[in-house]
This record gives structure tokens, sequence and C-alpha cells, in this order.
């Protein structure tokens, strides 16, 4: 068995089933236009290194005050707006929109809490060209004014982006 068949057989084994509608269905149901775009959750997340993977900290999503959110929404906006990403907060989540379908497969966060988050990381034609995005949103937030205050407050770093529940309308 390869390595692929065998992290798809643990997502699927420890997957849990979403309730929540696909982020551009909340979108659209919040009162905003989902145009043709495609839609995923964004849950800013704090991942921890362990000995050799990381895992998924408590809580998803890590609670931001208004000026975190605002200046963090800012800076992925202006970084990856040339990758027709946008990412937009409403009503206590983030959503980003894409130009098109990135075609992966994802998990929600809540099964990867508090464990190695590999066999929870996307899946798919697109997984390789999504891992370069989030290597590259990880270093965007790496050294983000937001991170360094929240570090200086003993407060858990965004240092990540948990993307899921992808979807159009």
């Amino acid at each position: 068995m390869t390595a692929m068949k065998m992290l798809n057989l643990i997502r699927q084994f420890f997957a849990k089933k979403s309730t929540k509608p696909n982020a551009a269905l909340a979108w659209q149901q919040a009162g905003n236009q989902a145009d043709n775009a495609y839609w995923l959750y964004a849950s800013p997340v704090h991942l921890v290194l362990q000995r050799d993977t990381f895992s998924l900290a408590e809580p998803v999503p890590v609670p931001l005050a208004q000026d975190e959110i605002y200046k963090l929404t800012l800076s992925l906006n202006q970084h990856f707006a040339e990758d027709g990403m946008q990412f937009f907060w409403l009503e206590n989540r983030w959503f980003l929109r894409l130009e098109a379908n990135p075609k992966v497969d994802t998990s929600p966060p809540e099964s990867a809490i508090n464990q190695d988050i590999t066999a929870f990381l996307p899946t798919g034609e697109g997984a390789m060209q999504w891992a370069k995005f989030q290597n590259e949103l990880q270093m965007l937030l790496f050294n983000h004014p937001v991170n360094l205050a929240r570090e200086n407050n003993r407060l858990p770093a965004i240092n990540s982006i948990w993307c899921d529940g992808g979807g159009a309308v």
C-alpha cells in the first residue's frame, strides 16, 4: 500500500463529518454574493512543533482582537492579491475567496486537533500547489507584527491558516 493510500485511510478513519455548509453557501447565506468564485473557510490556527511533526492546538480558530483581524487580513490580501486570493472576516469566521477550484480535498480542523496533522493535510490533484501556498502563508505570518505582539503577551502565534469546507454555488 502506498503512503498516500495509507494517509487517505487514516483520514477517513479519523475524519469527523462537518455539519456546516460549504463556505460558498455560508458566505451567501450571510447575505453576500458568492459570484462564480470558489470559497473556503480559513481558520487562523496555531501549529505546535512536536518532536518530528506538527499538531493542531486548540482552540480553532484562535480568538483574535479586532485590530489583529484587520492587520492580518490586510497583509494577507496585499500579499496574495496577484494570486487571485482574497481573505474576508465575517461573523467571527474567516473566508478565503479563490478565482478557481484549487482541486484539493480538505479536512475540518476539528478532526486534527491535538494530533499529528500529516494525515489531515489537503490531498488531491492540487495538493502540491496548495502546499506551496501554505508554506508562503506561514512564512508571511512568521514575523508578522501581530504575531510578535502576541508572543510578547504570551499568546499563541497565528502561524498558519487551516482551510476547509470548499465549494462554489
